[in-house]
């Protein structure tokens, strides 16, 4: 071989060598990566009815650095971006027919745009999620469905007419603010005509068996009609908390075996047909019972229709959240979504105490350490007397903001606004944990909860809670180097980098 083609060769060779190099770098990180800090303070001292006042609000602090070495601390906390959990779909709320007329009718359009931008803007804590009402809930002015003419099969009496005057503007509006919501659906109840037994026009009852074909295209037009509109319907549950029979409100019971036929034999198969790809998430109801999940999905498996459903959802008002966690262990080709927390009288104290903050951002955390791709919370937006609902005023349920409602009349704005725990809590979460980020590993503590994401982009968010009513120093550890922060007693901060 001569010297000019051994040459060449190498050459070739080299270029064969060093091309891939090129072409997948390796990741570098920078030395004393600098450290956003943003911080929520209980106040037990001083929090007043609603809200939390004075303090430390998602408070931005002055920005602190990792170093290869570092101070003592109480608490380590050792970040492990190589070891991940599940991908986030986001962090929102409900726009019930409640919020939404407050939004709509109480705040002038201007304030309607700052609370907006608050809720769903990048300025605000940037919410990614919603879960919408098919029809009325308990949180509406009144019980309604999509189509409530009698024995109408062919569903020519459908229509979305009573969402928009406000329902569908104010949604709306949170796409502007955000265009790549992701948006589940659930009803409440099928139109009373199709169950066995109605109470307070469709409170209880089961659908009768001849009518699931029929409950199916409502599904697929109520997608179609929303789509119609710009918005897109992500996902749907075939029943909200389908063991429960309110009778004061719309609700009707759809047990396991139901579940299984409605979703493999009519629901799935009828938006695949309508060539729609929006998600089937079963079950929507409370921990206590995942066994309920288990078996429906367990069933559709075994019937080989496991393509039918996409996973499970959970609410919070029995049992615990580690039942997502076995939901995960006997499923884990399944995803899970935890898509309704509200939280009022029972579960947020606003009696000076700090056991509501204490109860919110620890399930927050634990929702998200235990395979959930959401966190949905209930109401937007209620007003000063916890409404308006078809159960009257004065119910549990506090809303993330509440709104001024003084007359109950379709004018008068009043732009008074109280933005609640729930709004700052979830958005340590929200604003900086974006759609698509992967939760990664970090060691768990009791007094020190904690978890941690990687966004898409490569940043890395953690959200540490100080449980302890004393101030204690947390080092985070990550990629041979480490931080320490001072978290004030019964305090949240989120750290990203």
């Amino acid at each position: 071989m001569s010297m000019f083609k051994k040459s060449l060769n190498l050459v070739l060779l080299s270029s064969l060598m060093i091309t891939p190099l090129l072409s997948v770098p390796a990741q570098t990180y920078a030395a004393n990566e600098s450290v956003e800090v943003w911080l929520t303070t209980a106040d037990p001292n001083s929090e007043p009815a609603v809200g939390l006042s004075p303090g430390a609000r998602l408070t931005k602090k002055a920005n602190i650095n990792f170093a290869t070495t570092t101070g003592n601390a109480d608490y380590t906390i050792n970040v492990n971006e190589g070891k991940t959990y599940q991908t986030m779909d986001g962090f929102g709320v409900s726009l019930t027919d409640s919020s939404t007329w407050l939004m709509n009718y109480k705040l002038s359009s201007g304030k309607r745009a700052e609370v907006m931008e608050r809720l769903f803007g990048n300025t605000g804590i940037g919410m990614s999620m919603l879960r919408q009402t098919m029809g009325a809930s308990d949180f509406a002015w009144s019980t309604y469905t999509y189509d409530d003419t009698a024995g109408d099969t062919s569903l020519s009496q459908f229509s979305i007419a009573r969402d928009q005057p406000y329902i569908i503007p104010m949604t709306k509006a949170a796409l502007a603010k955000n265009p790549n919501l992701k948006i589940i659906a659930s009803p409440w109840s099928a139109p009373a005509w199709m169950k066995y037994t109605t109470n307070d026009k469709n409170g209880t009852g089961k659908l009768q068996a001849q009518y699931y074909p029929t409950y199916a295209n409502y599904f697929v037009k109520f997608i179609q009609s929303y789509q119609a509109q710009g918005i897109p319907i992500y996902a749907v549950t075939p029943q909200n908390e389908p063991l429960f029979e309110p009778g004061r409100y719309p609700g009707m019971n759809m047990n396991e075996q139901d579940q299984i036929g409605m979703i493999g034999d009519y629901l799935s198969p009828a938006l695949k047909n309508a060539g729609l790809n929006t998600k089937v998430i079963a079950y929507d109801h409370n921990y206590d019972n995942w066994s309920y999940p288990n078996t429906v999905i367990a069933g559709l498996k075994n019937s080989g229709k496991s393509s039918a459903v996409a996973g499970s959802a959970f609410h919070h008002y029995g049992g615990d959240y580690t039942a997502m966690t076995s939901m995960h262990n006997a499923h884990p080709d399944k995803d899970i979504w935890f898509t309704e927390g509200g939280f009022g009288d029972w579960n947020d104290k606003v009696d000076g105490s700090t056991q509501g903050f204490d109860n919110m951002i620890n399930e927050f955390i634990g929702i998200t350490r235990n395979w959930s791709k959401s966190i949905i919370l209930w109401n937007a937006a209620l007003d000063q007397k916890d409404g308006p609902s078809v159960i009257g005023d004065y119910n549990t349920n506090k809303g993330m903001v509440t709104i001024q409602n003084s007359d109950n009349s379709n004018s008068n704005p009043e732009d008074k606004v109280t933005y609640n725990k729930q709004y700052y809590l979830l958005g340590h979460f929200s604003k900086f944990v974006v759609t698509g980020a992967t939760r990664i590993d970090t060691n768990s503590s009791n007094d020190i909860q904690n978890v941690a994401f990687k966004n898409p982009d490569g940043t890395k968010v953690i959200v540490l809670y100080n449980s302890q009513t004393a101030t204690k120093t947390v080092k985070v550890q990550w990629n041979g180097q480490s931080t320490n922060y001072t978290v004030p007693g019964k305090s949240v901060v989120t750290l990203k980098w």
